[in-house]
């Protein structure tokens, strides 16, 4: 795939929260199941219409709530430039947050009120990219830091 191509999946982390996760606290496994099924049915959408992205190496993630998951991985507010979320750290991060209710997601490191009830479904998002693309990792942008 040519570089630069830009797509949007509809499917953010608050849409999650209000659609599959139901807001439950700490959501059950078939919401979770149901908010990675809606991600990956929209990357299948896009692999239609462009089947090149299967191929791509490189996947960016943007904006507050990616930058809310890289600092929780990293315990720290500044994220590095060209940082890269493996998939093995995100998949650590899943099953831990996804275990804990709100109240005890807001002692995870640098995981402020803003985020605590959406970074289960930010999880979603980033996992099911991963896993749909078969990627090893994904780059967060630093760029908009402070940014949501």
């Amino acid at each position: 795939m040519a570089g630069g191509s830009s797509f949007v999946i509809p499917h953010g982390p608050l849409s999650l929260l209000d659609g599959p996760l139901e807001r439950a606290d700490p959501p059950r496994p078939e919401h979770l199941t149901n908010a990675l099924a809606a991600v990956h049915d929209h990357l299948d959408d896009i692999l239609i219409d462009t089947p090149a992205v299967a191929d791509c190496t490189l996947v960016v993630a943007t904006g507050g709530h990616a930058l809310a998951l890289a600092r929780v991985e990293i315990g720290n507010e500044t994220i590095p430039s060209n940082y890269r979320l493996h998939r093995a750290a995100a998949d650590d991060l899943f099953r831990t947050l996804v275990a804990e209710p709100v109240a005890e997601r807001l002692f995870n490191p640098c995981l402020t009120n803003e985020h605590v009830e959406t970074i289960v479904g930010t999880c979603c998002v980033i996992l099911a990219i991963m896993r749909r693309l078969e990627l090893n990792d994904i780059e967060v942008s630093s760029a908009d830091q402070g940014v949501d």
